[in-house]
């Protein structure tokens, strides 16, 4: 049953990846319903120049492109469905082909890809009962990824990807499993400043190890990007997970409609800001690598002393 599943989702992955963005852009039209679709299965082709534009230069783009957040998301959610009525041994192995089945629906872009492989290495290593550290699993999913394509070294987005959340493993206490910092806060409720903190802190995290790459490939740089991502970024699940629940049930889109509207007005209105992007020139690959020179040394000698 599981190949049967898994044969006609590789068959279909481009018709259903269709039909579910068509569906949420019949409910919500305009840029708010590709967004919308965007977020949940990746893309930003239908969005006007002036919003895509926008979103660039506030550093917000990413949340429109199939990447680890949304496999990090959608693993939660069915392993957190799927252990109310399954066992753990269960639920792991059913969140496992759905999590083949996302990637390959959604795409199967390298950011999709890592993250996959990352997740599903994690929990088969729950299943036998040996978790991974979650440096290792990013390693041996690089290694797996280039020794099947090489030439996905040259690859802006299998680049970022993996810088992205290395510097999230090395600034932050995370897991493979869950896309927000484990800082010990037991069972404690978070409060909305608790959120807007861990935003933060994911966001500089990744911004610290992809900086260097960025102003490689495209010279420009938004100052701007962390603060916005941190205002913003908690909209991204909740809209998600209404598209996601609208593609059963259409008219409950429209509860995603005052945030997907909301987040358009404060990206248009901070793009316009003078501070919002930085045009610095490109970095030459050698001032790269002297900046993860430096950066890694940092972290050594902060681990160090710590």
């Amino acid at each position: 049953m599981v190949i049967i599943t898994l044969w006609l989702g590789v068959l279909n992955g481009e018709s259903w990846r269709n039909w579910a963005v068509m569906r949420t852009e019949n409910w919500l039209h305009g840029d708010a319903g590709t967004l919308a679709a965007g977020m949940l299965w990746g893309g930003s082709g239908n969005l006007s120049y002036q919003t895509k534009e926008a979103y660039r230069r506030v550093g917000l783009l990413h949340i429109v492109a199939a990447s680890g957040y949304n496999v990090t998301l959608m693993t939660g959610w069915i392993l957190s469905a799927s252990l109310i009525w399954l066992s753990r041994r269960w639920a792991l192995g059913m969140s496992i082909v759905v999590v083949i089945i996302y990637i390959v629906i959604a795409g199967m872009q390298p950011s999709i890809i890592r993250a996959g492989i990352m997740s599903i290495l994690a929990m088969v290593g729950l299943i036998l009962g040996r978790e991974r550290d979650a440096k290792w699993l990013l390693v041996i999913t690089g290694v797996a990824m280039l020794a099947v394509n090489p030439k996905l070294i040259s690859d802006i987005g299998f680049q970022l990807s993996f810088a992205a959340t290395f510097g999230i493993l090395v600034f932050l206490n995370t897991s493979p499993l869950h896309p927000s910092p484990i800082i010990g806060e037991g069972t404690r409720e978070r409060g909305i400043f608790d959120v807007f903190g861990a935003d933060l802190k994911t966001t500089l995290a990744a911004q610290a190890m992809t900086m260097p790459l960025i102003l490689h490939h495209f010279g420009n740089l938004s100052v701007i990007s962390p603060l916005v991502n941190a205002a913003l970024l908690w909209t991204v699940p909740l809209i998600m997970q209404i598209t996601a629940a609208g593609l059963v049930w259409g008219p409950i889109n429209y509860l995603a409609w005052p945030l997907l509207r909301g987040q358009l007005w404060v990206v248009n209105s901070v793009a316009s800001w003078p501070i919002s992007n930085w045009e610095v020139g490109k970095m030459s690959w050698l001032w790269v690598g002297v900046y993860y020179v430096v950066l890694f040394l940092l972290i050594k000698i902060l681990s160090t002393k710590h």
